[in-house]
């Protein structure tokens, strides 16, 4: 192999992991944002439960 499909190797395996490691990070970042929005949202439930309880199924 010459040094130049060497080269050319190393970039496309450093970009493919690259890559993947992006994805797989914003896929944590994302699922731990929509994690604290549930958590929010259950929270707000459940304090408008107790305001109102009256209007509970």
């Amino acid at each position: 192999m010459t040094g130049e499909a060497i080269a050319v190797m190393l970039i496309a395996i450093v970009i493919i992991w690259g890559g993947l490691a992006v994805s797989v990070t914003a896929l944590m970042v994302r699922g731990r944002r929509e994690d604290v929005d549930a958590r929010e949202a259950a929270l707000a439930a459940a304090h408008e439960h107790l305001r109102n309880p009256q209007d509970a199924p």
